[in-house]
């Protein structure tokens, strides 16, 4: 992706920056689309979801992406703050349709505890609609301070409405305008614009905050300071969080915490962690789950299809493997480890297409240690993968569209 805005895609862009002094960063990114065109980004294939989760993992319509029907052409600014080390990193900006990017920068934060914005932007014309989003990732967050200025204009005011985690920030002193935090009144008129700053006390642990300002009409934010207080003591301390990591991929208790490399990761993992098993064979079992997530007729996220009852024996309850979907390193063996940093690696270069589908669209799969099952009766393989097990044996994995 060229890096020099505005922009325009249609299909999965990246950018790739590097950073060469460990801390907190902010990645801001405007975008603007209309209608069925939607937009999300992945930072390092992170994927970001709702708060609080539900069932179907949402993408799209989420405060950090961009959400065509709720902006309706406008732009909308999405930051995201979160601690890099020194190395590189990947931007993926993955649209449904036809999206602008407007721009797009990042830069280190120079006191993680007091975190301000002057932004002095005025929201284009326009009813009820996302503005600007603060995605907090794996950070704390003691208070918020904003200014706004609103204005009344003939038969309509300007109004910001802000929501954290999902939860609107109650306007106690209103009654016509208690889901807008700051509102303008006929009777500025005559009196004009009225700028006010506000400050929110939440306290929220280190975890994955969203933070959204709504705009209706023209209202101006001036800026926004994001209180994370003594953020080293948190992060020499962390709050447990949702999200599963690599190098802590404990099971929740709700697979829905997962993030798509590690679900896909669990699966690879669970299904194909003997060493004897090549590597072949779980790219191409990771890819007879993708096809699934891409191809209409099965759920469109990998949580879906991976936890569908029965489809996956690992994640069987009461099955052999599934302790080890639950918690990979439960073993603290070495050979344990390094089978599930290769699963997460494999599941990372599928989800991101750095691995091309060796199966040819392939939707199924079985061992040919047991009997055919009756739904691959007939059927002509895609792909047949053989090696030697722990016995000496020559065992197949057959590969089949259906």
């Amino acid at each position: 992706m060229r890096e020099d805005f505005p922009q325009t895609i249609t299909a999965k862009t990246k950018v790739k920056f590097a950073i060469s002094e460990s801390g907190v960063y902010v990645i801001s990114i405007t975008a603007r689309c209309k209608g069925k065109n939607d937009l999300r980004v992945e930072i390092d294939n992170q994927l970001f979801r709702e708060i609080p989760p539900k069932d179907n993992i949402q993408k799209f319509d989420i405060p950090p992406a961009w959400n065509g029907t709720k902006l309706k052409g406008r732009s909308q600014t999405n930051i995201f703050l979160l601690q890099l080390d020194e190395r590189e990193y990947v931007v993926d900006f993955i649209p449904e349709g036809r999206v602008t990017i407007e721009k797009y920068s990042y830069w280190q934060i120079e006191d993680p505890t007091h975190v301000e914005f002057n932004l002095d932007q005025q929201a284009e014309e326009g009813d009820k609609r996302p503005w600007y989003t603060f995605a907090l990732v794996g950070l704390p967050l003691k208070s918020i301070e904003a200014e706004v200025t609103v204005d009344w204009h003939y038969f309509d005011g300007d109004d910001v409405k802000l929501i954290i985690d999902n939860a609107i920030e109650k306007n106690s002193s209103s009654l016509l305008w208690k889901n807008w935090l700051w509102h303008a009144t006929p009777g500025q008129l005559l009196s004009g614009p009225k700028r006010e700053q506000k400050v929110i006390t939440k306290d929220l642990p280190k975890g994955i905050n969203y933070i959204e300002l709504w705009a209706d009409k023209t209202p101006t934010l001036h800026s926004i300071i994001l209180d994370l207080g003594n953020l080293e003591s948190k992060i020499a301390q962390p709050e447990p969080t949702t999200i599963p990591t690599v190098e802590n991929p404990k099971w929740t208790g709700d697979f829905a915490d997962d993030t798509d490399q590690i679900i896909l990761a669990r699966a690879l993992f669970g299904e194909a962690r003997n060493t004897l098993v090549p590597d072949e064979a779980r790219i191409a079992i990771g890819w007879v789950i993708k096809n699934r997530v891409i191809s209409a007729g099965w759920s469109n996220s990998y949580l879906g299809v991976i936890t569908k009852p029965k489809h996956f024996s690992a994640f069987n309850l009461g099955d052999d493997n599934r302790s080890f979907v639950e918690d990979p390193l439960h073993t603290g063996k070495e050979v344990d480890r390094e089978a599930w940093r290769k699963a997460f690696d494999i599941a990372g270069r599928i989800i991101s297409d750095k691995l091309v589908d060796p199966t040819q669209g392939a939707n199924h799969y079985y061992d040919g240690s047991i009997s055919t099952p009756d739904w691959a009766e007939g059927q002509k393989p895609t792909l047949i993968i053989s090696y030697i097990n722990q016995y000496e044996v020559e065992v197949s994995i057959f590969f089949l569209s259906l």
